[in-house]
C-alpha cells in the first residue's frame, strides 16, 4: 500500500497537469476569439456553452466525480475563456468621456472599463476635474447620488455640447425622471443602470439596464458602449424600470435586511447560530452579511426615493401574513400549496 506523502506527491503531479491543460485551453480559446471577431461572430454561443456543460457532466457519470463538480470546474473554464477572449477582440472607444461623481466605487470602474476600451476618461469628483472639463466630452456619465442627479443634469445641459450623449448610473429613477424626458427631448439622454457593483472584474454575464427616455438615438449608442465583453442588455422604460427595481433592489435589500434584524431581536447570539448552521441558513448568511456592511445612506435612498416602494412593502406584508398564516395551521395543505405554487413559480421563467 502506498504511503500517504506519496499519494499527496501523485496529486500534486496531477494537478500540474490539470493547470497545463487549463493554460492550453485557455490559449486555444484566445485562437478562437480571434476568429469570432475575423468573421464577426458574436463572443458567446449559449447553445455551444450549454453542450459543453452537458458534456462535462456526461464524462463524470459513473465515477467518483460528481456531475456537479464537473459542471461547477466547466462554468469556471467557459467564464476564463469568454474573459480571455472579451479583452482580446473587446471593443473600442475613441471617444472622449467626463465622469461626473468618479471617485466612486462605480466610477473608478467605468474608467477601467472604458479605459480597456481605449477612450480618454475624465474624472470630476470632490477634490478633483472640474465640471467644465465635460464641455468638450463626447460621452457625460453621472454617477452621483439619486437625490444629486436632477440638478447635475441641469448643470450639464449648459456645459455640455449638443451631441454629446448624457446618461445616468443611478438605481433608482424616481427621483429625476421629469428631469431625464424632458431633457431627452431635445439632447441624446437616456438612463442606465449596471446590476453589479465595482467588484465586478469584467461585463461578462453582467446584466445592464437601458432606459428609454424619449431618444432612440442615445439608447442605441448607450447600448454599443455597454454591449462589450459578454454582457447582457435589457431595455426598458423609466417607470417599469423603478417598478421592477422596487422588488430587484428594494425588497432584495429590505428582506435580508428583516433577516438579520430578527436574529438580533432573537437575543440569541450570532456565534451561537454561526456555529449551528444549516445549509440554508448559510445561503442566507451569505446574502444578508455583505447587505449589513453596505453603504446604509444609499441603501435608505433605493428604499425611500423610489415610487413603488410602498406597493412593495404591501405585497412583502400580504405574503409574511400568508406565509405565518399556513405556518402556524395544524393542516398542511396550504403551507404544501404556498411551496408548490412558488416551484411552479420559478419553473415558468426558466421554460
Amino acid at each position: 500500500m502506498k504511503d500517504i506523502e506519496h499519494l499527496r506527491k501523485e496529486i500534486e503531479d496531477i494537478d500540474a497537469k490539470i493547470v497545463e491543460l487549463m493554460i492550453e485551453r485557455n490559449d486555444v480559446a484566445g485562437e478562437i476569439g480571434l476568429l469570432k471577431n475575423e468573421l464577426g461572430s458574436p463572443l458567446r454561443n449559449l447553445d455551444v456553452e450549454k453542450r459543453v456543460i452537458e458534456r462535462y457532466r456526461s464524462m463524470a457519470e459513473n465515477s467518483s466525480l460528481p456531475p456537479d463538480v464537473s459542471e461547477s470546474v466547466c462554468r469556471i473554464l467557459i467564464n476564463s475563456s469568454v474573459e480571455l477572449q472579451s479583452a482580446l477582440v473587446g471593443k473600442r472607444c475613441d471617444k472622449k468621456v467626463t465622469i461626473i461623481g468618479g471617485s466612486g466605487g462605480m466610477g473608478q470602474w467605468l474608467q477601467r472599463y472604458l479605459g480597456r476600451m481605449g477612450a480618454e476618461v475624465n474624472i470630476v469628483g470632490r477634490s478633483v476635474g472640474r465640471m467644465e472639463d465635460a464641455e468638450s466630452s463626447d460621452i457625460v456619465i453621472i454617477s452621483v447620488p439619486p437625490s444629486a442627479i436632477g440638478p447635475t443634469l441641469k448643470k450639464v445641459d449648459q456645459i455640455c455640447k449638443k451631441d454629446a450623449l448624457i446618461f445616468d448610473i443611478s438605481s433608482i429613477k424616481s427621483p429625476f425622471a421629469e428631469d431625464l424626458r424632458d431633457l431627452a427631448k431635445r439632447r441624446k439622454v437616456c438612463s442606465v443602470h449596471h446590476m453589479f457593483g465595482p467588484s465586478a472584474p469584467s461585463m461578462l454575464d453582467r446584466n445592464v439596464v437601458v432606459c428609454d427616455c424619449g431618444c432612440k438615438e442615445a439608447v442605441s449608442e448607450a447600448a454599443d458602449l455597454f454591449d462589450n465583453e459578454g454582457s447582457n442588455l435589457v431595455f426598458t422604460s423609466i417607470e417599469r424600470h423603478d417598478e421592477l427595481m422596487a422588488y430587484v433592489l428594494a425588497f432584495a435589500h429590505a428582506s435580508n435586511i428583516v433577516f438579520f434584524t430578527a436574529l438580533r431581536e432573537s437575543g440569541i447570539p450570532f456565534e451561537e447560530f454561526d456555529k449551528i448552521a444549516s445549509t440554508t441558513f448559510k445561503r442566507c448568511l451569505t446574502a444578508a452579511i455583505p447587505v449589513s456592511e453596505e453603504n446604509a445612506p444609499l441603501y435608505h435612498e433605493i428604499q425611500n426615493l423610489n415610487c413603488n416602494v410602498e406597493d412593495m412593502w404591501n405585497v412583502y406584508e400580504r405574503a409574511l401574513k400568508e406565509v405565518k398564516r399556513a405556518s402556524l395551521s395544524d393542516d398542511p395543505d396550504m403551507f404544501i400549496e404556498i411551496m408548490e405554487k412558488g416551484k411552479e413559480y420559478f419553473k415558468s421563467g426558466r421554460q
